[in-house]
């Protein structure tokens, strides 16, 4: 039988570590492309509206996976040009190359789209679901909130899925655990992490294998797909210290002001989000973040002073 072939845009990042072996195992073909040069990346800049053109029109995917995006949120509060190119524009070519070649698109979306004021009648926070409206509050979460809306408006057929706060990728995770990560294998012995910001960790390999459970289910639309449950980074990095078994490293509680200069830009105080569409269906494909983080690491290289069993 012949394989479905698939093509996935941002495929060296984070998600497309294990997106792309996800697709495989499935018993899809796909076409990895990116901007970074790696073993089996294929060079595709999805700002080129030419070349996206041209490649989707000669491979004639079954689906195209729509990864590639700037996801630095510093980066994007402070050249608004470059995360509109990039988010946006680059999004509004794949989208558009889609549709005149009639090739459904799935779009990854974020939970960064929201401005972090719900909140239940305790005062707490409430995560958000697929019907509550976005309202982003630093460029990244609006330049990712307008791609959405092009891929909703400009395909007959897509599919977006939010993912919460991500972790993946081993050596290519650059967000927080990855960091947290790198602080511990500096020999690090005090960890400052913030009590104020919350949300939904969500690791990439449950991520993908939900990807392709709702291509396959024949799902369209907006979905969430995070871990259940919400954390503060405090919580999170806590958590890692438990799993690796280091007590001789100290965490230490702070507020994001503590933390202004080296980010400066906006962040939403909660960040988290509920799989509302999927739960309404009887659906359940993510596990608890604590346990999903507990995978992650497990499958991560051990490293000296880790407690971590090879």
């Amino acid at each position: 039988m012949t394989k479905a072939r698939v093509l996935v845009t941002g495929a060296a990042g984070m998600l497309g570590t294990d997106l792309i072996p996800t697709l495989r195992r499935r018993g899809y073909a796909p076409l990895a492309t990116d901007i970074v040069k790696a073993k089996g990346i294929k060079f595709l800049d999805v700002r080129d509206y030419s070349a996206v053109k041209k490649t989707i029109s000669r491979f004639k995917p079954s689906w195209v996976f729509h990864l590639a995006a700037e996801t630095n949120v510093e980066k994007c509060q402070s050249d608004p040009n470059h995360a509109y190119l990039t988010n946006v524009i680059g999004t509004e070519n794949v989208t558009i190359a889609c549709r005149d070649n009639t090739i459904p698109l799935v779009y990854t979306g974020t939970s960064g789209v929201f401005d972090g004021r719900k909140i239940n009648p305790q005062g707490d926070p409430e995560p958000y679901t697929e019907f509550d409206d976005p309202n982003p509050i630093n460029t990244y979460g609006l330049s990712k909130y307008q791609a959405e809306k092009i891929v909703g408006q400009k395909t007959s057929k897509h599919l977006i899925v939010r993912a919460g706060w991500m972790m993946g990728g081993f050596e290519r995770d650059k967000k927080f655990v990855g960091k947290i990560i790198a602080r511990l294998r500096s020999k690090a012995k005090e960890i400052y992490a913030v009590t104020d910001k919350i949300g939904s960790p969500t690791h990439t390999v449950d991520f993908a294998k939900a990807i392709v459970f709702m291509i396959n289910s024949n799902f369209s639309g907006l979905y969430h797909a995070a871990s259940t449950g919400m954390g503060t980074r405090y919580e999170v990095a806590n958590e890692i210290l438990k799993i690796l078994g280091r007590n001789d490293v100290k965490l230490i509680p702070v507020s994001s002001d503590f933390f202004k200069n080296d980010y400066p830009a906006p962040r939403a105080t909660s960040q988290g989000i509920h799989n509302y569409k999927l739960d309404l269906r009887g659906i359940k494909l993510m596990p608890p973040w604590q346990t999903a983080l507990k995978n992650y690491l497990t499958r991560w290289e051990p490293f000296e002073g880790s407690g971590m069993q090879a």
